[in-house]
């Protein structure tokens, strides 16, 4: 019975099959298709590259930090520091830092691979953002 059955479903789909035409794109439908992801893509918010603070804001800051250093260089008058000159900070111990720096001492090896690995850090980052960049760009 499922053999009987079988058989006659694959004559059926044969039938359908041999009498049904067979559909082909148009003749230029490859094209199509690439011009429309190109488009979707050359519109894609995604990829466009947007730093977070831009360059007026950076120029702002840099002119903000040149402006309060030659201020406070400039400078000559001293003036109290308001309701600090009150407060006694005897109960705070003495703590000199430029001590505790002194007796570390480090071998010439370690300072030439310090100097050595900022240096390819600096080097490395410019590398790197253009390597992105490109990856980025269409």
């Amino acid at each position: 019975m499922k053999d009987n059955i079988e058989n006659l479903l694959d004559e059926l789909s044969e039938k359908i099959i041999t009498k049904s035409n067979l559909e082909t794109p148009s003749s230029g439908f490859t094209a199509n298709v690439m011009s429309n992801i190109n488009v979707v893509a050359k519109q894609s918010e995604s990829t466009i590259y947007k730093p977070l603070i831009s360059k007026k804001t950076w120029f702002i800051i840099a002119l903000a930090f040149i402006v309060l250093c030659t201020y406070m260089l400039s400078g000559n008058t001293t003036e109290s520091i308001g309701w600090f000159t009150n407060v006694d900070f005897s109960f705070v111990p003495s703590f000199n830092m430029a001590s505790v720096f002194s007796e570390i001492s480090f071998s010439k090896t370690v300072l030439y691979a310090i100097v050595v690995l900022t240096f390819m850090l600096f080097i490395q980052i410019p590398l790197l953002k253009k390597h992105f960049d490109n990856r980025i760009s269409f």
